[in-house]
């Protein structure tokens, strides 16, 4: 992606900050609260009529492809238009299937396969150009890529990894099913930061007994890890090139400067470049109100690729799920409980037959507690007396079933709305995960390096498939 002028950069982050303040009634509430928050009354009535007529090939072609109906109000139009203008994402081409060999796909979902192989042949693609030799991946989990660029390309790999589990096992495995990667392929347990240049040049030194040039990688780093590697990047004498796919958004750091209980929410790695900073003082605007979590957690939902060619079924499915999901969170809400998972997953989507099927899947899944007992301070006592509350709830599951069959009866035939709710959603993913990538590139723009996005994957396997790339002159 060429760099764009300064002029350009302002309008578009100004465009952007005024298209997600005023559509954050689409992102700012879990879907669990569409019903509690009673969100779908925000809802414009004239796009839900347009939406709702719409054939459900002519839905999906709306959300993956923004077209556009001529029929359709002004302002859902200019709604559509202005999604399409931030999302600055380039598009991905067709992405070629390459087989792993047989030893790297022991354990691996098809998913992962496909990350790791177009991950090391961009990386090998980009460092074959410079000559660069040795790599260093930043978040190396298993291990997974660290190994495949060895066996493919012959690089030299340092694999960085916060988790010491993960470490364990990528050396374990790596002794067990690639012993002849041991002398070039070391990983390490350490917690980067912005200031881990030093750290990383030693071990590079001691591990490998060269000072070369290498290159930077991360594949779906998470949160901050991939603020603190840009920083790293800038730092680093020996770092030629840059080569990183973000993941998980919302998980960056909250500021200090964010006061509890105004609902109001800071970052310490975003906005990042100067540029999106001056846009917003210059607009006052508030971001701590509708740039918070939720927004970070839009940019990292499933992409709108997702609803390539779904069919009726799949989207009644959909829409019976969250619905559901919004009418057990109701009840909760209404009759002053909060609901704790008894197991990892909640209600299984196998369980969707039917609303009763749901809700006896739900109550064996979840238990619904006294908002009281959150309230109150851990004692011997109140523990009891959540143990006696708890024995009360489960005695009485038929009645609590029978009411939320009941609250079912009173919202079912929000079915279609909700639906309608998540395409507009989705048509708002991409806007918001190429704001935040352009943030970052626009940082690295202003430390004077050349860098650019590159699509790396294919989205409807892998939603986080993009990748910034920097090289330094």
């Amino acid at each position: 992606m060429a760099s764009v002028n300064k002029c350009d950069q302002n309008k578009y982050f100004l465009d952007a900050l005024n298209l997600f303040f005023e559509t954050q009634w689409l992102y700012s509430t879990p879907v669990t609260d569409l019903l509690a928050k009673r969100i779908l009354d925000s809802f414009p009535k004239d796009w839900l009529n347009a939406l709702q007529a719409l054939e459900n090939q002519e839905l999906n072609a709306t959300v993956v492809k923004k077209a556009i109906e001529p029929r359709w109000p002004e302002s859902l139009k200019n709604f559509v238009e202005k999604c399409k203008y931030i999302d600055r994402l380039p598009p991905i081409n067709t992405v070629s299937s390459t087989i792993l060999p047989k030893n790297f796909q022991i354990g691996l979902s098809d998913k992962k396969q496909h990350e790791i192989v177009h991950l090391a042949h961009l990386v090998h693609k980009q460092c074959a150009l410079h000559k660069i030799k040795i790599i260093v991946d930043f978040g190396a989990g298993l291990g997974y890529v660290c190994q495949l660029l060895y066996h493919l390309y012959n690089y030299k790999v340092l694999g960085l990894e916060k988790n010491e589990a993960n470490v364990n096992k990528a050396r374990n495995r790596q002794a067990k099913m690639y012993p002849d990667s041991l002398a070039y392929v070391k990983y390490y347990c350490c917690d980067l930061t912005c200031n881990s240049v030093e750290m990383i040049e030693t071990i590079l030194h001691n591990e490998f007994q060269e000072n070369s040039d290498v290159c930077l990688i991360g594949l779906h780093a998470c949160g901050d890890l991939s603020i603190h590697a840009s920083k790293i990047f800038l730092d680093m004498k020996a770092a030629r090139i840059f080569i990183m796919i973000s993941c998980c958004y919302h998980k960056l750091s909250i500021s200090t400067s964010t006061k509890i209980n105004t609902g109001k929410q800071y970052f310490n790695n975003f906005p990042l470049s100067d540029r999106l900073k001056s846009a917003i003082l210059d607009a006052n605007f508030d971001i701590g109100v509708f740039l918070r979590q939720p927004f970070l957690r839009l940019a990292c939902q499933e992409p709108a690729d997702r609803w390539n060619d779904m069919s009726v079924e799949t989207h009644s499915q959909h829409s019976f799920y969250v619905l559901a999901r919004a009418v057990l969170q109701l009840y909760a809400n209404e009759n002053g409980f909060y609901l704790k998972k008894r197991t990892r997953k909640g209600t299984r989507k196998s369980q969707c037959l039917n609303f009763e099927t749901y809700i006896k899947d739900s109550l064996n899944r979840y238990i619904l507690r006294s908002l009281r007992s959150e309230e109150s301070e851990e004692s011997e006592e109140s523990e009891e007396s959540e143990e006696s509350e708890e024995q009360d709830v489960q005695s009485n599951l038929d009645v609590h079933e029978k009411k939320m069959i009941e609250l079912w009866k009173n919202h079912c035939g929000k079915l279609k709305v909700v639906e309608m709710y998540t395409a507009l959603q989705l048509m708002l993913q991409a806007p918001a995960e190429s704001f935040i990538l352009q943030d970052r590139l626009c940082w690295m723009h202003e430390q004077g390096l050349d860098a650019t996005i590159i699509p790396v994957m294919n989205k409807q396997l892998s939603p986080r498939s993009y990748a910034i790339v920097s090289w330094k002159k």
